[in-house]
């Protein structure tokens, strides 16, 4: 069984069988040219002269044929003159009276002379007189001219005793289209360099944006996404500008799966740290009690660090799942009362730590907004657990505002964080921003992760800012037009 060529090998045979767009184009338009003269010379050669000389018989049966349809008394003069101008023929008649054979082609050569037309061989034998007398069928001669080149045709009837003669003078066409077919040769030659030359500038223009585009695509397959400026006003040019959408599109892509890449890494360091803690807690003290040195405290430690790892793997759970929720089941909500039931729910813990809630009040309720009820509990749940945490003069502040586009809820408290803090940390899962100074109250540093999640799954926003030691969160919850 035969291997397969290496990869790398495979690409540079392919581009050596690979012709250039612009020489295939430039060879098939030269064939197609040359094809073309080839076969004007072998109708110049073979065709025309039977085509004209067909040509040239039928005019002269259609003037007999018309001589024959006219009645004897219009056949006059005038009336013959008239079918030469119009068909540019020649007409001789001759009345059968009994002349003689010399005496007969005398007058129709006489006549000739008449009409300018000179003819060095020119003779109607008498088989051909007989012919036309006993049968009144045409009958058509051609009369070769020798060394003038020419032929005279015509075409002979007797008509009521009177013999009519239709001529026309043709060319000896063979010739004269050889020498057509000379002259073709010749200026071929040159008008094909002058062709092969505008095709190949031509197709130039053509192909030379196709192959940046290949160096553009080139570009972007080895992962440095470029775009390119040369855009032609035509389908290439379209094709530039999709390409640039796909690099820009590609881009940010690669740039988002970077950040989501170093933060699954940074995830999974802060997760490890996290759980670490509680294991190795859970270790030493179980150590201790097997070695009798428990004071009585252990076991508690150990209760509560499980709990802690009880919640961090909850918070875990929970954070996954709005990661790879698909879609959302929104439903009319009115934020005010949800808010209402998380602040009674936890009321019992800030009685306990002494923490005063100050709610603004309003005259009337913010708007009806489509969301998850579940999921708002939990922004609310988490923002008011997390200010419990870490307010430092036991104080909450709490604000509704409402515009014609989003209804506003705000939740601020004093902490300890310096000026300089960049609050986007906020965000980051495991990151704990300072000491909670409520013992009762253990963090797993989730909590806002969680929540912008929602928030910008659901389609809201939510902002932090730090002003003079105050943590300000800010939520944006976008009506919907239907319920306004």
């Amino acid at each position: 069984m035969k291997s397969s060529p290496p990869k790398e090998e495979l690409v540079i045979s392919l581009k050596k069988k690979t012709r250039r767009i612009s020489t295939t184009l430039t060879l098939t338009f030269s064939s197609i040219i040359v094809i073309s003269f080839l076969v004007m010379f072998i109708l110049n050669t073979l065709i025309v002269p039977y085509y004209y000389h067909a040509k040239m018989a039928g005019k002269v049966t259609e003037v007999m044929d018309s001589l024959q349809q006219l009645p004897t008394k219009e056949r006059s003069e005038k009336q013959l003159e008239h079918l030469e101008t119009k068909y540019q023929v020649t007409i001789l008649t001759h009345t059968l009276d009994g002349t003689s054979l010399d005496d007969f082609n005398e007058d129709l050569n006489l006549q000739l002379n008449r009409k300018r037309v000179a003819l060095n061989r020119f003779w109607i034998t008498q088989e051909t007189l007989d012919q036309l007398t006993e049968n009144s069928q045409q009958v058509q001669r051609n009369f070769d001219q020798g060394k003038q080149k020419s032929s005279f045709l015509v075409e002979m009837q007797v008509l009521d005793n009177t013999f009519y003669l239709v001529g026309i003078s043709t060319v000896n066409f063979s010739e004269t289209a050889a020498l057509i077919n000379t002259f073709n040769s010749i200026s071929l030659g040159v008008t094909l360099l002058l062709i092969i030359i505008l095709i190949y500038i031509s197709v130039r223009k053509i192909t030379d944006p196709l192959v940046h585009l290949k160096k553009v695509a080139e570009e972007i397959t080895a992962l440095t996404f470029v775009t390119t400026e040369e855009i032609p006003s035509n389908e290439i040019g379209e094709l530039a500008i999709s390409i640039n959408k796909m690099s820009t599109a590609l881009a940010a892509y690669q740039k988002n799966l970077l950040a989501k890449n170093k933060q699954l890494k940074q995830f999974t360091a802060d997760l490890t740290h996290e759980l670490k803690t509680p294991i190795a807690l859970i270790k030493a003290y179980g150590t201790g009690i097997e070695d009798d040195l428990d004071d009585g405290t252990y076991l508690d430690v150990i209760l509560q660090q499980t709990q802690r790892l009880n919640e961090i793997v909850d918070q875990m759970l929970d954070y996954a799942k709005l990661e790879q929720q698909q879609s959302i089941a929104k439903v009319p909500v009115l934020l005010t009362d949800i808010w209402q039931q998380t602040v009674t729910e936890l009321t019992p813990t800030m009685e306990k730590e002494t923490i005063l809630l100050l709610e603004a009040s309003t005259d009337t309720p913010p708007s009806l907004i489509e969301a998850d009820p579940i999921l708002i509990k939990r922004v609310f749940d988490n923002l008011l657990t997390n200010s419990i945490k870490y307010t430092t003069d036991k104080e909450i502040q709490i604000s509704w505002r409402e515009t014609e586009d989003f209804v506003e809820f705000s939740i601020s408290n004093q902490t300890t964080l310096p000026a300089d803090f960049d609050v986007a940390k906020l965000w980051e899962a495991f990151y704990v921003h300072e000491k909670s100074r409520n013992k009762s109250l253990s963090g797993t540093g989730l909590g806002l992760s969680i929540v912008q999640s929602i928030m910008l799954e659901q389609g809201f926003e939510i902002e932090a800012r730090l002003v003079h030691q105050t943590l300000i969160f800010n939520l944006h919850f976008y009506k919907n037009e239907q319920m306004s």
